[in-house]
């Protein structure tokens, strides 16, 4: 992992490049700095990048339990804005979440998405089930913090687990939204028509073993491929594959999004 400080890794971050260029979207509860080195390897390839930290990310949680999809999806939005205005082409990564909203900007946008890459889209949770409830909080009254925000799982000591910041804790009524958000992408994946290529970890607890599959079979794309790496866990950015995980998607924006 690139040397930063805590307070930069959880900034959002920029390399400036050619012509064509490639909006990275980070996880729920955590930051860009999963996807640095993503845009690293894109930046050496020449390309233009943009990584923002979605709302409520990278301050507090509380901050997060204030926000819905459609904020991040306009965070997003804001940035893949600027990007075209730098560059003539453009391609989306996303991690988990941010694999949704790049999934969602595909349908959007589909004269301007190039290609998509979807690390680990989170279609459906591995505890899909017992995040339902989560669909119902949001419209209730505020939520007293003890029983508003909860502790993820095996997350007892801040930090564990992770190379790069994220929040020990999950705000009820984001995931809501975010549940909400995966109801929306899953129903416009027959009418995602752009290349995607859909990652995934064998080791993986975080969504459902099928959930890649299923977004791969769903898609109308022409053009897609699922690759699995057997030994990666949910935020393959991070993991033992990681180097394997960036050629794959350099390889294929260079393929599908470098065209004029």
């Amino acid at each position: 992992m690139i040397d930063l400080s805590a307070d930069e890794r959880a900034r959002p971050f920029a390399f400036e490049g050619g012509d064509v260029g490639c909006l990275l979207l980070h996880g729920f509860t955590g930051t860009p700095c999963e996807m640095r080195p993503i845009g690293a390897r894109l930046a050496a390839a020449g390309y233009t990048v943009r990584a923002p930290l979605l709302p409520g990310h990278g301050t507090r949680v509380e901050d997060l339990a204030r926000a819905v999809w459609e904020d991040w999806y306009g965070a997003a939005l804001e940035s893949w804005h600027e990007l075209g205005t730098r560059t003539r082409t453009r391609a989306a990564a996303g991690l988990s979440m941010g694999a949704l909203l790049a999934l969602h900007l595909a349908f959007d946008r589909p004269r301007e998405v190039r290609a998509v890459a979807a690390l680990a889209p989170a279609i459906e949770l591995a505890s899909q089930k017992s995040a339902e409830m989560s669909r119902w909080v949001r419209w209730l009254p505020p939520l007293p913090r003890r029983v508003g925000i909860v502790p993820k799982r095996g997350s007892k000591i801040p930090g564990v687990g992770r190379a790069t910041p994220a929040y020990d804790e999950i705000p009820l009524r984001a995931l809501g939204s975010m549940l909400a958000l995966q109801t929306r992408v899953r129903s416009e994946l027959p009418r995602i028509t752009v290349p995607v290529l859909v990652l995934e970890g064998g080791l993986d607890d975080t969504i459902s073993p099928r959930a890649a599959a299923d977004v791969e079979a769903a898609l109308g794309s022409a053009i897609k491929s699922r690759v699995r790496f057997p030994r990666s866990g949910h935020v393959m950015t991070e993991d033992v594959d990681c180097e394997l995980v960036v050629d794959r998607i350099e390889r294929f924006f260079a393929e599908h999004a470098t065209s004029a």
